[in-house]
């Protein structure tokens, strides 16, 4: 387990918030104040798998920090961002119609082999319920589209909609099953993902889709009147300009991890889900052994060791954007098997192969939230702790009941991922 440097609060000035459970009276420090304190917390697996849903989520969650670390290996100085949750959603789907061998592949790859006693099914049938619930504002989908001459098997069809939500489609013309399968990803995300899919293998056995949204709402929203151009530097030095967010008494979540030599800020969006933001403290820090530490427990650890503050806060307001074919990848992963006629005796009597492994996905980081941060009180004497986004960084979107990953991305170069600010607002 990896010792968190944690805060050791000075003095005895103290903050003042109307929202007491999500953060506790402490005065403010400075960076130069944060001490080493080797807190060795033993995390017991036990602690985070209460429930069917919790140790389904967790399972997925590794499933997902695997994926994500195959794809950032390709290209180090690439951005990165998928929502792992759905793109399991879709193999545990395709589960349902594997017998013997293939099956145990694809429960291997989403970790399933530690579920023996749970029906997964039915877990992954409440998880989806619970994320998407309001006000979480989490959406995700998944489809298994099908040629029509596999013949799909009834129960099959039943089965995924009744815990997936979404009935195989049956594909008997890929142009027109194009523009029919865009159109169903539009109504399903509210409008959200629009045009996202550009084209169909010609030659189509089995296609899997999946496809999430998010545009939660902060508990502490950011005046949108501060929001300026800022700098942002990249990688080797360079200097880029971006729409960010600021406030100079921001609550949230703070820590220093040492020995990845980063900074932790989380930032708490309604419905109790969590933006985990990682800021290496140097430019040209490669990222990967944060990205190698990433795991449920490494991550339910160190959130418990951050502490409540106030802060100077800058963020850049992104949109995340992901258009995936994640067959490649996945194939790393061991699923080729399943890439050449094999079979699949509960979805179909003929055999059948993936074709492709579709993802798509989409995230807003923008000011909207329920409550302004409050100043604090002219009376009580405040040093402020930074926490400036200003560099490149990794960051989780995580549902803390469940501790289920929802998104994850690397932002190396943000220039891709922001909207314009209006004439009328400024540069800082």
């Amino acid at each position: 387990m990896k010792i968190l440097t944690v805060l050791m609060f000075l003095g005895a000035a103290s903050l003042i918030s109307s929202q007491e459970d999500y953060f506790s009276p402490e005065p403010f420090v400075e960076e130069s104040q944060v001490l080493d304190l080797p807190v060795e917390v033993e995390v017991e697996e036990e602690e985070i798998l209460g429930t069917p849903v919790q140790r389904l989520a967790y399972s997925v969650s590794e499933f997902g920090y695997d994926l994500y670390r195959l794809m950032a290996n390709k290209d180090p100085s690439a951005n990165v961002f998928l929502s792992p949750l759905s793109v399991a959603a879709s193999l545990s789907a395709l589960s349902l119609g594997a017998t013997s061998t293939n099956k145990d592949i694809l429960q291997r790859i989403l970790n399933y082999n530690s579920l023996q006693d749970l029906d997964v099914h039915s877990a992954f049938k409440d998880l989806l319920t619970e994320i998407s619930m309001q006000p979480k504002q989490f959406k995700t989908v998944s489809r298994i589209y099908a040629k029509k001459r596999l013949k799909i098997q009834q129960a099959f069809v039943n089965q995924v909609s009744q815990y997936y939500g979404s009935r195989p489609k049956l594909v008997t013309n890929v142009q027109r099953e194009l523009s029919n399968m865009n159109q169903w990803l539009k109504i399903q995300t509210g409008g959200k993902i629009i045009q996202a899919v550009r084209s169909l293998p010609a030659s189509l056995s089995l296609l899997l889709l999946s496809a999430a949204h998010y545009q939660g709402k902060l508990l502490t929203k950011f005046n949108a009147a501060n929001t300026r151009e800022s700098s942002f530097r990249l990688e080797y030095g360079q200097e880029v300009n971006v729409p960010t967010m600021s406030s100079l008494h921001y609550p949230l979540r703070y820590g220093y991890d040492s020995e990845l030599d980063c900074k932790i800020g989380l930032f708490r969006y309604m419905g109790d889900i969590s933006l985990l933001i990682f800021l290496p403290s140097g430019l040209g820090q490669n990222m990967s052994a944060i990205e190698e530490s990433l795991t449920p427990v490494f991550v339910h650890d160190l959130v418990s060791q951050l502490h409540l503050a106030k802060a100077s806060v800058s963020i850049p307001k992104l949109k995340f954007e992901s258009k995936l074919e994640l067959k490649e990848v996945l194939g790393e992963m061991n699923l080729k098997p399943l890439y050449s006629a094999t079979e699949l005796g509960k979805l179909s009597k003929n055999p059948a192969s993936i074709s492709s492994v579709t993802h798509v996905a989409s995230l807003t980081l923008a000011e909207g939230g329920q409550e302004e941060a409050v100043s604090p009180l002219p009376s009580i004497p405040q040093v402020s702790l930074q926490f400036h986004v200003n560099r490149p960084f990794l960051m989780l979107l995580y549902d803390n009941p469940s501790g289920s990953l929802l998104h994850i991305a690397r932002v190396m170069d943000p220039r891709t991922l922001v909207t314009r600010l209006s004439p009328g607002q400024g540069r800082q």
